[in-house]
């Protein structure tokens, strides 16, 4: 499939009732503003464990959603720029970072066509969770990526575990784990905030297409596109990235996430 392609069907399930489902999880942005304003290192904390301190950093964030991280890596004093399909998450992010007092750059539409010429570079690009799979071809991500590090650059991405997204199930509480790690196929998938709207409208929301990576597939592209991985991480005790209904403790067995830090080699390899 064309990245095009996915990008359009993507973009028609951000662009249903995105800003709806965050003020339903989250509330009005004037309100969640204030909590993040008292506590803004607790959404971010993750990251700046590899980041450090962020201030007057610039800090590109793809698919950057309702904003919330943004908006704490801007308390924080970052120079925060969002690229995403969802005019539903603009207006949330736009409006909680007025609340909170922030500047925010926000840019609404595909992020590999977006014209980013005239932007310079970035001292973080940041994927967060759950965007990955929104991609058809990794090598075309990394490299647009690459082209926005700095010479001093970082490129962080988290992302759920493949054995979890792709192998694993839960059936009557249990753990199975019949699934094809190899699979390359697209799914559709209910668009991630279904489950923050009422029960009688989500199945009249249009559905998202996405594509589930291994890990070897996410390291290779990305040393493909001339990025040197600094490490890898794979966390333990993530309790909610696993279904609610199995017990708990599996966290402590399994990786409900990965990380990648990596940094870009601008002109010839040595």
């Amino acid at each position: 499939m064309e990245g095009k392609q996915l990008s359009e069907r993507n973009r028609v399930g951000w662009n249903q009732l995105a800003y709806e489902a965050w003020v339903r999880k989250h509330g009005q942005p004037a309100d969640y503003a204030q909590e993040l304003r008292a506590d803004p290192t607790k959404k971010i904390e993750y990251y700046l464990r590899e980041m450090g301190d962020v201030k007057g950093k610039r800090i590109l964030n793809p698919l950057g959603s309702n904003g919330n991280k943004a908006v704490c890596f801007a308390l924080h004093g970052a120079d925060v720029t969002v690229v995403d399909l969802s005019e539903g998450n603009r207006r949330y992010a736009a409006e909680l970072a007025k609340a909170a007092g922030v500047p925010l750059t926000y840019v609404v539409g595909d992020f590999l066509s977006t014209p980013t010429e005239e932007w310079g570079t970035f001292d973080f690009v940041l994927l967060e969770i759950g965007v990955l799979h929104y991609f058809a071809d990794l090598h075309v991500l990394f490299k647009k990526i690459g082209s926005l590090l700095g010479p001093s650059g970082i490129f962080l991405m988290r992302e759920y575990h493949p054995h979890i997204a792709k192998v694993m199930r839960e059936e009557q509480g249990e753990v199975v784990s019949d699934g094809n790690y190899f699979d390359e196929s697209y799914v559709e998938e209910d668009v991630a905030y279904a489950s923050l709207l009422p029960e009688d409208i989500r199945p009249t929301l249009e559905k998202n297409l996405i594509r589930r990576w291994t890990i070897a597939e996410v390291i290779n592209a990305l040393v493909a596109s001339r990025f040197h991985i600094v490490k890898m991480n794979e966390d333990q005790g993530v309790r909610w990235a696993f279904p609610k209904s199995i017990a708990s403790g599996i966290e402590d067995r399994l990786p409900g996430t990965y990380a990648l830090i990596a940094v870009h080699h601008h002109g010839n390899l040595s």
